[in-house]
């Protein structure tokens, strides 16, 4: 008997066939963020099937459902719930493109083995599976009319939720990322993602005829691009660890070929590996553009836009997630240590409780766009599932592996504070 079929002996037929079965229905249904309401529908008659009770409408559409003892250590399964949207063609829709169908239906299903082998119970501890909305940061129109609503809070549904205390009684969290094509290895490890703060800078100018009499303007237009030479310099006062990714783009410029342009709007992302590098990179930033607007008498408004945190993994618990990988697999088939320019809101809740996000492959064509597929449902299914559920009662097995963080908060006080730039007295 091979290793694969020694550590999933115990999925029997029916099991097999129903996870396939809810991640079908859950790839068959793609929605935007804080509109997965079809997705949590399915979510939520799996879990009323098989007797397991569960929060529902957390920050619109966010789901958390629970087995085990209040008081025990708090294990969370996170999952993202959004799709993304893709193009093809003239055509534009929602597509779960980046493979968060998968996590939710694993994770739910691990949750329902779990209650079903007792391990919750037996060792007195808690799981929960948490279905987050809006990771992808995209259709803000409709992120800013429900904050407007007073439905949301942040534009990203783990900082939403984070506000709104969803996570306050969580010791740790395993999540899960689809990250490889079929045929290669088959999981990866911590590895990083970086983090991301959104500008966008507003040149206020002066208009005047451009042939007649330019001297009377002020050329928002020269602000902007003396700013883009500025920023091209500031690339170099970070050091290449520190991951700094810089493209800022002009997307607006008024006035025509002989008006002095009054209005310039440039924006972009500024991403880096740690949270300080990202926030000296911003303060940085911030000064470029405001000396580069003086420097020729021209307004200079920024507006931010708080993207997510660095993510650094939970040593801890990626030994004991690498642990169950080699049950599965060989250690050439694991890929350790990816220092990656993608971003995500884990990184929000690793700063405050111990994470993880363990990647897995078995996508077919290309992530993030219309071509993607589940080619190895094996893997991407039922190997990713067996990790998650072996770490799971491997922690509640062993109190040396309950890591937890002390200082939580006091870091989401911090967090509200400095990152998401809520008042004082507001942490729940």
């Amino acid at each position: 008997m091979s290793t694969d079929e020694k550590a999933l002996r115990d999925w029997t037929g029916e099991e097999r066939e129903e996870l396939l079965e809810l991640g079908h229905a859950l790839f068959a249904c793609p929605e935007l963020g804080f509109q997965e309401k079809g997705s949590a529908a399915i979510l939520t008659d799996f879990l009323k099937k098989h007797g397991i009770s569960f929060e529902e409408g957390l920050s619109v559409t966010g789901i958390k459902a629970s087995i085990g003892n209040k008081e025990g250590y708090h294990i969370a399964l996170v999952a993202d719930m959004d799709a993304l949207e893709v193009r093809n063609g003239d055509k534009a829709y929602p597509f779960h493109s980046c493979g968060h169908s998968i996590q939710t239906a694993v994770m739910a299903y691990v949750l329902k083995r779990l209650k079903d082998q007792g391990i919750v119970e037996k060792t007195g501890g808690r799981v929960s599976v948490i279905g987050a909305p809006a990771v992808e940061s995209i259709d803000f129109d409709t992120r800013r009319r429900l904050k407007e609503e007073g439905k949301i809070r942040y534009f990203s549904g783990k900082q939403d939720m984070i506000s709104k205390g969803v996570f306050d009684d969580v010791d740790c969290v395993i999540s899960m990322h689809i990250n490889g094509d079929s045929g290669g290895p088959l999981f990866d490890i911590n590895s990083t993602l970086a983090g991301f703060m959104v500008k966008k800078v507003i040149f206020h100018g002066k208009a005047s005829h451009s042939g007649a009499a330019p001297h009377l303007g002020l050329n928002a237009l020269h602000g902007a691009s003396l700013a883009m030479d500025g920023i091209a310099y500031l690339k170099d006062q970070l050091p290449p660890e520190a991951g700094l990714k810089l493209h800022p783009v002009l997307t607006s410029c008024s006035g025509t070929v002989n008006v002095i342009p009054e209005q310039a709007v440039l924006e972009t992302y500024i991403r880096a590996n740690t949270l300080d590098y990202l926030l000296e990179a911003g303060e940085k930033f911030d000064r470029c553009v405001l000396h580069c607007g003086q420097a020729l008498g021209i307004e200079t408004e920024i507006q931010n836009t708080t993207g997510y945190m660095p993510f650094a993994q939970s040593a801890e618990i990626t030994e004991t997630v690498h642990r169950q990988m080699l049950r599965l697999c060989r250690e050439d088939q694991i890929v350790k240590n990816v220092i990656s320019g993608a971003s995500g809101d884990i990184g929000d809740l690793g700063y405050l409780i111990p994470a993880v996000q363990f990647g897995f492959s078995g996508a077919e064509g290309q992530i993030h766009s219309a071509r993607f597929s589940v080619g190895d449902e094996e893997n991407a299914y039922f190997r990713t599932a067996q990790v998650a559920e072996e770490t799971v009662a491997e922690i509640l097995s062993d109190p040396k592996l309950q890591v937890k963080n002390p200082d939580f908060r006091k870091k989401k006080e911090f967090y509200l504070r400095e990152w998401l730039g809520e008042q004082a007295g507001s942490c729940g």
